[in-house]
């Protein structure tokens, strides 16, 4: 009986692992930014982002524009880390632009694309956006405010100064 037990005890603990490790395998990756020019002409096609500098904490990522990152909607194409579709917005502390048509992306410090802006290029990341400002838009709220904790809409551009 202890044989029979302990067998179970096995098949038990092996099909718990297995499950687990199943779950994790279906997690979505965190994203590695890459800046080689071959990454940027065959990207993913989105703007990921993460809560802490150098990719640490919860992630997001959307395809299309996004007029408020209060809330992350499917029909932007996005989604987060874990499936949360909670708030983005004044949270990002890195950002990378995995452009799959090589174009620009605009930060706004806004929602609705409006006040200053970022432009981050094709391919581009930037780990910490303590080293970025909204230098775009020199006319506009928050121009040469620092990006960091401060983005709150973005869209594609086909250039920088479209923005």
């Amino acid at each position: 009986m202890r044989a029979v037990r302990a067998a179970l005890a096995t098949v038990v603990a092996a099909a718990a692992a297995l499950a687990f490790t199943a779950t994790a395998a279906q997690a979505a990756p965190r994203p590695t930014p890459h800046a080689d020019t071959q990454r940027a002409a065959a990207g993913s096609g989105y703007l990921y982002v993460s809560q802490d500098a150098y990719w640490g904490g919860r992630w997001c990522w959307w395809y299309n524009a996004d007029t408020n990152w209060d809330t992350i909607n499917t029909a932007e194409n996005a989604n987060c880390d874990n499936n949360n579709r909670a708030s983005m917005r004044n949270l990002a502390s890195s950002a990378w632009n995995d452009s799959n048509s090589g174009r620009p992306v605009a930060l706004y410090i806004h929602p609705d694309y409006t006040g200053a802006y970022a432009c981050l290029g094709a391919g581009d990341a930037w780990d910490d956006l303590t080293g970025a400002w909204f230098t775009w838009g020199s006319n506009r709220d928050g121009y040469m405010a620092n990006t960091n904790d401060n983005i709150a809409s973005h869209r594609w551009r086909s250039s920088c100064s479209a923005g």
